[in-house]
């Protein structure tokens, strides 16, 4: 199975400062439907490859604690000639067929949980083209109301020692970060399987 695309989310969570370097976390879970459907802005992105079955991915940041979408990248039929603009951006063709939208800067108004990742460091296997969040050093979990961040939880160390319980099965250590994560069980959702 072909890892995926995974949406990026440019975020510092040791100072939230725009200005200090930020890190490219990957988008994990989210709790309520996202605000960024490409449907409601008149894209229909196509799989185009295995790699995206999707057909499109973003680069999300926060500015001043505002989420944005920053980016975005979108395959489409090959009969589409005309793309609309997206918060006054034109697309351009870019590599592998995905069209690029970028510095769009559109404010996003989420209200919800996010569960980001990055740098990982667990098992060495894909489980359905994506990572499990206990198999990355950074876990960290934001609260929006209306695109503004209103608090943030390190899960690191969690995730840390449930991988530690090295004589627990892949199912055993996946049912330990669902029983972790208590809204993760019944009410957050794989991003990716959207």
């Amino acid at each position: 199975m072909s890892e995926q695309i995974p949406d990026y989310f440019k975020y510092n969570k040791e100072n939230d400062s725009k200005y200090s370097k930020k890190k490219h976390y990957e988008l994990a879970a989210i709790e309520k439907d996202w605000p960024f459907i490409p449907e409601k802005y008149g894209y229909h992105p196509v799989d185009h490859f295995t790699g995206c079955w999707r057909g499109f991915h973003c680069l999300y940041e926060m500015d001043d604690l505002q989420l944005l979408l920053k980016s975005f990248f979108v395959t489409l039929d090959c009969s589409v000639v005309s793309l609309p603009d997206l918060n006054g951006v034109s697309g351009k063709k870019g590599y592998g067929g995905f069209w690029e939208y970028k510095q769009v800067n559109l404010p996003l108004g989420y209200s919800g949980g996010i569960i980001l990742c990055d740098e990982l460091v667990g098992q060495d296997y894909l489980f359905g083209g994506y990572e499990r969040m206990h198999h990355f050093r950074d876990v960290v979990e934001l609260r929006f109301e209306n695109g503004i961040v209103t608090s943030k939880i390190d899960h690191s160390d969690m995730m840390k020692e449930i991988r530690g319980f090295t004589d627990l099965s892949f199912l055993e250590q996946e049912e330990l970060v669902v029983d972790y994560f208590s809204l993760y069980s019944n009410k957050w959702i794989n991003y990716y399987m959207l």
